[in-house]
Parts: structure tokens; sequence; C-alpha cells
């Protein structure tokens, strides 16, 4: 966590903040568990695999947020004394069903759907730009090499994403 505490939102995270508060992008759908898109000021974010900055007690139904990483491993629930684990999705659980089902009906309505730096493998989310695809959308992906993806893009750029969106904001201009 001491890492993560320490990270700042890259280009990418600040120009997508600054598309959805121009009105260029409705949401923004990410694997990201480190909170810096909203850190970047974005504001309809979908964290498909939740957050390392909320957790919840592997006992009850207590759920909280940290500020800093906690001080004892792993922190104690303040109702029952129990561990507190970390509100993300590990291997082999379910993504949470609001999270996901809010990441679908966006995808079905979406009529562009920029995909940045995946493999394209990780299920279920790998499925979201299929989905768009399939409802007529036009698939964008920015990535430093080909994916699962690909062969669905009606656009591939191959750049990291820092590079890519710091270009698109000084040729949008608007930004």
């Amino acid at each position: 966590m001491e890492i993560i505490s320490s990270a700042k939102p890259n280009p990418a995270h600040i120009v997508l903040a600054k598309m959805e508060e121009k009105g260029l992008l409705k949401t923004l759908i990410t694997q990201n568990v480190d909170g810096l898109h909203q850190r970047a000021g974005s504001k309809n974010v979908i964290e498909l695999h939740g957050n390392i900055w909320r957790v919840k007690c592997i006992n009850c139904e207590y759920r909280g947020r940290l500020n800093k990483p906690p001080s004892i491993i792993p922190p104690k629930c303040p109702n029952c004394n129990s561990p507190l684990r970390p509100d993300v999705v590990w291997f082999g659980e379910p993504l949470p069903r609001n999270a996901w089902e809010k990441a679908v009906t966006e995808a079905s309505i979406a009529d562009v759907m920029i995909v940045v730096g995946t493999s394209g493998v990780v299920m279920p989310a790998c499925m979201l730009p299929w989905i768009t695809k399939r409802k007529g959308g036009t698939i964008i992906e920015v990535n430093i090499k080909e994916s699962a993806i690909t062969p669905i893009t009606d656009m591939f750029v191959k750049e990291r994403a820092g590079r890519f969106f710091s270009l698109l904001e000084k040729e949008l201009k608007i930004l």
C-alpha cells in the first residue's frame, strides 16, 4: 500500500478526467484498484475489481475506507474485531454484481469505447468491448502491443496511454 499511496495520476488519468468534465466521456470502466482515476478528477467511474482503499470485514457486514496504509496488518473491524480485507476482487471471486451490471449497461449503449492497456483476456471484463461491438459501437484500442481485443477494433493505436492521451489533449485543444 505504500507504493499505491505515493502513486500519482499520470497524463492518461488527467486527460480522461478532463474529457469527462467536457462531456466527451460518459463513463470510465476500470479494472484498476488504485483510485487514481478519482484522484485525477473522474467522477463516473465503475471499478470492476474494487478499490484497495476500501475495506470490508471477513465476518460481519462492516465496510469502510482507509485514508492511509493501516498501522497494523490486517486491520481490525471496529464492530467485531475480525480482520478487515481489501475491498478488491481476488482471483476466483466474482465481480461485484452492481459494478458488473452497470458496466454491461454502459457497454451496451456506448457509441465508442476506448480500450486502454489491457491483455484483453481477464474474464469477464474482456467481454465489454465485444458487447459494444455487437451493439454497433466503435472500438478504439490504445496499447503497447496487440491484445485479444485487437481483432475487433476499428482503430488500434500502438502507444503508451500517457503519451497517447497527452497527444490527444493537444490535438483536441478544448481540454
